[in-house]
């Protein structure tokens, strides 16, 4: 079994969550959705952030 990149599971969780952000209608679930989403944007960030060439 081929070992996935770091970014490559960051973003499929993104995706997923998104999925679920946009289907739900509870405020406090979106809510904590929204705080789960950015954090994982924060974390593509920075992976993306320690790969780049100088």
């Amino acid at each position: 079994m081929k070992k996935k990149k770091p970014f490559d599971l960051a973003h499929e969780q993104y995706q997923l969550l998104m999925t679920k952000f946009k289907t739900t209608k509870d405020l406090r679930e979106k809510n904590m959705l929204f705080r789960r989403l950015t954090n994982l944007l924060a974390v593509m960030e920075f992976l993306i952030s320690i790969h780049k060439p100088n």
